[in-house]
């Protein structure tokens, strides 16, 4: 264990300690380091926290990027930029954080917060540097982070993997390109720079391409559509070929297709440019029941930002054709009982992410719907059915009509004859889904029993019942992985 000393000695942490909170007037002037050049990463982030007053350099002028940042240092920085309060705090019970430490305040302020935990001997080791498990624990907790699944996986991590699938998930901290988060090493001046940033602002996350426009390339824009789900985001980045084969095979002409929004903009580069080259459309595609939520709000414009700004910096051949949205909160546990005010904020969220998008691109917007939500009024309009108010404020609604059978009583064509009538009113087009993954609960809500065979005939009976609809789009199956695995 490191001797912990009860000062600390470098002059960086004294400017720390001049600092003022992170929310004050930003300056605009520029901050000039001899040792922090346009050409080192982490040039803006470093600017960035320096004239929101939240780091400091050094006597002499320098920044010393390379030098690594004490778990003091980091308690301090957060603690200013958060704002957490100083006064009246509750002893944090450290050995070697007495209450005549001369930065007492600070660690009380972080461990109240619940941001930093002392040693299982009891001590907070306050010139210890911080190490990037430690950063990536930290910052999850400051930053309330909720945790997506996410196909990005580091070879060298092996305990506490929820940090750094929160920070990767986040895009806070990507790590190394040779697929290692190197969790024990030393995080330095310029990383936790870097890491801090992020958290505060979206705009350091966003990643740069080379690539250049093309206008030759013709826009893809298919009339009937045959599409399907690719769900895992890792299927898209390692099994593109394969995916693009199957599409082949099956007449597809559009993938809803999942991100992993850790992920560099080159991992979907060739596989979108390759789909279009075969005539397929590609809507990026996200979600999860929260998105639904007050508190999913966030993610789903974290999302939304990713994949605008992906198709602002690659060519138009490269570039995504909608975005897509798989959102169910009925299977949340606040669904029952309270569904009207969840229904509220998933309105709201709808909203938002059509805003977004349309501010931020020409992206076609999309999203999944369940057929019975029709039996639902709209908040705020009690005249107007859920399932019409999400067909209008959306270009395109793929409706979740899982049945084995077309026909009948509850069969494809019923359950989804009510969308179908809303989205020919205003205009919209609609696809209809299927279901080919296994559920022994429900067997007729999915074709896994029947087979690809069945299912190709309902499917035909269902496109010659809405085959002369002008909003009728065409059809889709969930999933991928699944109809896959029934060839």
């Amino acid at each position: 264990m490191n001797r912990i000393t009860k000062t600390l000695s470098t002059s960086f942490l004294t400017g720390l300690l001049m600092a003022s909170s992170w929310n004050a007037t930003e300056v605009h002037g520029e901050t000039n380091y001899p040792d922090v050049s346009k050409d080192i990463t982490g040039y803006e982030e470093i600017h960035y926290l320096a004239n929101h007053n939240i780091i400091q350099g050094y006597p002499d002028g320098s920044f010393k990027p390379g030098d690594n940042v004490s778990r003091m240092e980091a308690a301090i920085m957060l603690t200013r930029e958060l704002g957490l309060s100083t006064e009246n705090l509750p002893d944090p019970g450290l050995k070697d954080i007495p209450k005549d430490h001369p930065h007492y305040d600070y660690v009380a302020a972080v461990v109240e917060a619940g941001i930093f935990q002392g040693t299982d001997e009891g001590n907070f080791e306050a010139d210890r540097d911080i190490s990037r498990i430690e950063m990536a624990a930290t910052l999850t907790r400051a930053y309330n982070l909720e945790n997506e699944p996410i196909s990005k996986e580091f070879n060298d991590v092996n305990d506490h993997r929820k940090y750094v699938s929160e920070v990767a998930s986040n895009r806070i901290s990507v790590g190394f390109p040779d697929g290692t988060f190197r969790p024990n090493e030393p995080t330095t001046r310029a990383q936790f720079s870097i890491f801090l940033a992020r958290a505060m602002d979206d705009k350091f996350k966003s990643y740069l391409s080379n690539a250049q426009v093309d206008p030759n390339f013709e826009e893809v824009d298919n009339e009937n559509i045959r599409g399907t789900y690719i769900w895992h985001a890792e299927n898209a980045i390692n099994e593109s070929d394969k995916i693009l084969q199957f599409a082949k095979e099956n007449n597809i002409n559009l993938l809803y297709t999942r991100l992993d929004r850790t992920q560099d903009y080159s991992v979907y580069n060739k596989f979108v440019e390759k789909a279009h080259e075969a005539g397929i459309e590609v809507h990026a595609m996200g979600g999860h029941p929260n998105w639904a939520l007050q508190k999913g709000e966030e993610r789903l414009k974290m999302f939304t930002d990713y994949v605008t700004s992906y198709n602002k910096v690659v060519p138009p051949r490269q570039q995504f054709d909608g975005i897509h949205l798989d959102i169910e909160p009925y299977v949340l546990k606040n669904w029952d009982g309270d569904s009207e005010n969840v229904l509220a904020t998933w309105k709201s969220n709808i909203e938002l992410f059509v805003n977004e998008v349309k501010k931020n691109s020409d992206l076609e917007t999309s999203a999944d719907l369940a057929f019975w939500l029709d039996k639902h009024q709209t908040p705020g309009q009690p005249d107007v059915s859920f399932s019409k108010w999400f067909i209008d404020t959306l270009d395109h609604t793929t409706v979740m009509a899982f049945r084995d059978a077309a026909e009948g009583s509850n069969g494809i064509i019923d359950v989804a004859k009510q969308e179908l009538e809303y989205a020919e009113e205003l205009n919209k087009e609609l696809t209809v889904s299927v279901e080919v993954k296994e559920n022994k609960n429900a067997p007729q809500i999915t074709f896994h029993e029947e087979g690809k065979q069945v299912m190709e005939e309902e499917l035909d009976k269902v496109r010659e019942q809405f085959g002369d609809s002008s909003s009728y789009h065409g059809n889709a199956v969930h999933a991928y992985e699944y109809w896959r695995a029934e060839n």
